[in-house]
């Protein structure tokens, strides 16, 4: 069949957000960019949109972030004044040579870009079965469930950042539509691997958790299986760097224990390079992921990592245990076991951070736009 090229890339991205997405977009804008690509960013003003001032093809199109007179959510008042600016834009673009790419509430996206005939591809960033059953609103998460069953059989493509959540996935799809799924790896690391010589460098006794503070995130249990390993370890400390809603209840915990001089909730930090520099373990007690960037970050830094085995992301990051230790979710036990043995067993750590180091071209944002490159171009037939 004739193959229609990309001229019109749409990103639609309404609440731009702070983390690791924040990164894998900027990265996908300036290597579409630089194939010469018309690229639309549509999201809600931000400052931290100045960083994209000067890539070239790139138009950013950003409804004010005025008061909301409705009291919705924020992530749903930010889809509806950007869905207006993606209803308009699709006037002056032609359909045959343009493909939405919807990173984020894309259940209307897919309805608008069926009735319009574009091409939409659309982002999963999670496992969807393992954030319906642990979510903390069930009445909403089945709701999602249900949206995603019917509106995802209508997408032209979606793309999932790890194997496992592309299994989820496909059980989402009709049997003529399973061939849509895509697992692509973020393009997420832009710094070529540090030199296996960071491993060698001196640490101080310092554990570290990275993460929005959630119920996802299970940080509850991080702290608990640390309160262990300190009757191993009492000299070590815990500092978990990111924020979110459970930052009180997180401290409770903390005074509970009588860890105030053990454990700190450091917040979000922009940089986390000296932090990564500084540790000698990196643990990611999450309930589930999509993939686990921060896993990436802590063995680029050359960190030895423990992880829980969710049922994507992280294992695969790890190499199932061959580039880091794995717990089981949701045991406090079997996490202090881990996080014992990367600390006790220095040889067995090491050989399996290198093998992790080893495997990162993974994730090397050039390798992995491009078969973003390839995808999106695959659908205009």
């Amino acid at each position: 069949r004739f193959l229609m090229e990309i001229k019109n890339l749409i990103i639609f991205y309404p609440s731009f957000e702070r983390g690791g997405v924040e990164k894998i977009i900027e990265n996908l804008i300036i290597y579409f960019s630089s194939k010469n690509i018309n690229i639309f960013l549509i999201t809600i003003k931000n400052k931290n949109l100045k960083k994209f001032n000067k890539v070239k093809n790139l138009q950013i199109i950003s409804p004010k972030n005025t008061s909301n007179i409705f009291f919705l959510p924020y992530r749903i008042f930010s889809m509806i004044k950007c869905l207006r600016s993606l209803v308009k834009l699709m006037k002056y673009l032609n359909n045959k040579n343009t493909v939405i790419h919807s990173m984020q509430s894309s259940f209307i996206p897919i309805l608008i870009s069926k009735i319009k005939e574009f091409k939409i591809v659309i982002r999963n960033s999670e496992d969807p079965i393992s954030s319906t059953k642990f979510s903390e609103n069930r009445v909403w998460s089945y709701l999602i469930f249900i949206f995603r069953y019917f509106f995802y059989n209508f997408a032209d493509m979606i793309i999932t950042n790890s194997k496992g959540s592309s299994i989820s996935l496909k059980k989402f799809l009709i049997s003529k539509n399973k061939s849509r799924v895509k697992y692509i790896y973020n393009p997420y690391l832009t710094i070529r691997k540090i030199k296996d010589s960071q491993i060698k460098r001196k640490r101080k006794n310092l554990i570290i958790g990275v993460g929005r503070l959630c119920k996802q995130k299970n940080f509850e249990h991080l702290i608990l299986a640390f309160k262990k390993f300190l009757q191993k370890y009492d000299n070590f400390k815990l500092f978990i760097i990111g924020d979110g809603y459970q930052k009180n209840y997180l401290q409770k915990i903390i005074n509970k224990e009588k860890l105030n001089k053990k454990v700190f909730l450091k917040g979000y930090r922009n940089n986390l390079n000296k932090y990564y520099k500084q540790a000698k373990l990196f643990v990611l007690p999450s309930i589930y992921e999509g993939l686990g960037n921060v896993l990436i970050d802590a063995i680029n830094y050359s960190v030895p990592c423990v992880s829980t085995t969710c049922k994507s992301g992280p294992s695969e990051i790890l190499c199932n245990g061959k580039g880091g230790e794995l717990a089981p979710i949701n045991n406090v036990e079997l996490l202090n076991d881990k996080m014992i043995k990367s600390i006790r067993d220095k040889k067995i750590t090491r050989r399996k951070l290198l093998f992790a180091k080893k495997n990162l071209n993974r994730f090397y944002h050039l390798n992995q736009a491009e078969k973003y490159f390839q995808a999106l171009q695959s659908i205009l037939k």
